[in-house]
C-alpha cells in the first residue's frame, strides 16, 4: 500500500443514534468539507438528514487473532462459509503467553 494521506476530512451523515458514514470526500480540510454541504444543501438534498464533518487518520493495520472466537471461525469454516484461501499469513499469536 502506498503512503496514506492523513488527516483526511470528510462530509459524514449522521444517523439516529449519531453515528457517521462517510459520504463525501476526502477534503483537504475542513472548508472543502463546508462547500460540500453548500452545494449539496442548495440540490435540496438535506431535508431530514444531519451532517458534520469528520477527520479521519489513517494508520497501518495488521490481522490479530488476539480475542477473536477460533472455535467459532474453525465452525464456520467448516460448512463451507469460509474462504477456501490459504490463512498462513494471518497472526495467531493471541497475546497470552504460557511458561
Amino acid at each position: 500500500m502506498g503512503e496514506l494521506r492523513t488527516p483526511q476530512f470528510w462530509l459524514a451523515e449522521l444517523d439516529q443514534y449519531g453515528n457517521a458514514k462517510l459520504t463525501d470526500g476526502p477534503h483537504a480540510d475542513r472548508d472543502g468539507v463546508a462547500k460540500a454541504l453548500y452545494i449539496i444543501k442548495r440540490l435540496e438534498l438535506t431535508r431530514g438528514r444531519s451532517f458534520a464533518c469528520a477527520e479521519v487518520h489513517l494508520t497501518d493495520v495488521q490481522p490479530s487473532a488476539n480475542g477473536a472466537n477460533e472455535e467459532a471461525l474453525n465452525t464456520l469454516n467448516a460448512i463451507g462459509l469460509g474462504s477456501p484461501q490459504d490463512h498462513s499469513d494471518l497472526s495467531t499469536d493471541t497475546g497470552e503467553r504460557t511458561t
